[in-house]
């Protein structure tokens, strides 16, 4: 039966345009009920996991856009968002640029990149030169990283961290550069051997006397494992993965996927920066779930099981040569005397043993003794 042309017209009211049901396709989730809502939910994960895993999903990056409508910040009264103040200029620090001028035609996003990086800021090139140096000699020459201010410590080599921060500006702000004028110096090749002259007068080593002696991070402990057990993936670029994951990845740590939200348990027990927060320094403790992990973890066994599958120590044809090669693949040098007499023992007392499924072998346990040795977790 066909509608009348009042019926008609109301028909129109509600469907057409303007009408009550006239949602944007973005917004038609306002339509929707508590099951279709949820419905709907659960397809959107599935999408995002899709997107997120998938191998033919396109490289991408987040950005950031300026805002069409663009408006001078205010400043909040004693940090308070809910009592704001005057509103002030988008421009740079006055302290390292004197001659500044506000931004008018942007965000000022760009503009204070450009001063951030720009040669004349006397801040950002020795900020750089001393956390890289920070990493190379176990301590800053600035004690505070990410405080060069007038209540901070003075560094204990000012001039040399001119001379840095002038070269690394000069070498077009290469890190590749300024790591190797850093390694190819006399101060960094010294040994860790403390000497006696002045062990009162510099006990800090400040002075750098000698070289600080330097515990391994967990992802260069991880890569130099994998490394020693010749699985190191060397593959540059690509997603990250998940370290803890079985069949555990070998590729190197920095690749390591990071949930903010869900930090793994590992990262946590071996000091690894908070991925929320500001960390200048990281803190070194040690605490029994590192021993637990390495004794314990099957990623570690792994890479004994990985050694002693190495072909130079396969195929050694006596315990004596077998023991010496383990030594040189995981600490690079030759057993001591009594090294070599213990570890033959512990081989020869364990051959007649026959370890049970999944167990490591007696030569396995020895690699992971090395593995797990503080010669091994230390640089000297």
């Amino acid at each position: 039966m066909l509608a009348n042309a009042g019926e008609q017209k109301q028909f129109r009211n509600i469907l057409g345009a303007g009408g009550p049901v006239d949602v944007p396709f973005a917004e038609a989730d306002r339509l929707f009920d508590r099951a279709d809502r949820d419905k709907q939910t659960a397809l959107q994960k599935k999408l995002d996991a899709f997107i997120a895993s998938s191998p033919f999903t396109p490289p991408r990056a987040m950005v950031v856009n300026d805002a069409p409508n663009l408006s001078d910040p205010v400043i909040f009264l004693r940090g308070n968002p809910n009592n704001p103040g005057p509103q002030t200029p988008r421009q740079f620090l006055q302290i390292t640029t004197p001659t500044r001028k506000p931004v008018t035609s942007s965000s000022g996003r760009l503009e204070m990149a450009k001063a951030i990086a720009s040669p004349d800021n006397p801040l950002t090139a020795r900020v750089m030169v001393n956390r890289v140096w920070m990493y190379h000699f176990g301590k800053p020459l600035v004690i505070t990283p990410s405080d060069f201010g007038l209540r901070s410590e003075p560094p204990s080599h000012p001039e040399l961290l001119d001379w840095l921060s002038k070269r690394f500006v000069e070498d077009g702000w290469s890190v590749k550069k300024l790591h190797k004028h850093m390694m190819l110096s006399a101060t960094y090749q010294q040994s860790s051997q403390l000497r006696s002259e002045f062990a009162q007068s510099d006990p800090e080593n400040r002075l750098l006397s000698h070289m600080n002696r330097r515990r391994l991070d967990f992802e260069a402990l991880r890569d130099s494992m994998l490394q020693v057990s010749g699985k190191l993936d060397r593959t540059l670029y690509g997603r990250s993965v998940d370290l803890f994951a079985k069949p555990y990845s070998s590729r190197r740590t920095v690749y390591a996927s990071i949930d903010r939200q869900n930090l793994p348990a590992t990262f946590r027990s071996f000091d690894f920066a908070s991925p929320d927060q500001h960390t200048p320094q990281r803190f070194q403790t040690t605490v029994p779930q590192q021993s637990l992990f390495m004794m314990n973890s099957p990623f570690v066994a792994e890479q004994a099981k990985a050694v002693i599958a190495r072909p130079e120590v396969l195929w050694s044809m006596t315990a004596a040569k077998r023991i010496k090669r383990i030594y040189h693949a995981i600490l690079s040098r030759d057993p001591t005397a009594e090294e070599s007499k213990l570890a033959v023992e512990f081989l020869t007392l364990s051959q007649h043993t026959t370890p049970s499924a999944g167990q490591l072998t007696p030569a396995e346990l020895f690699a992971q003794v090395l593995l797990i040795s503080n010669e091994f977790a230390f640089v000297d």
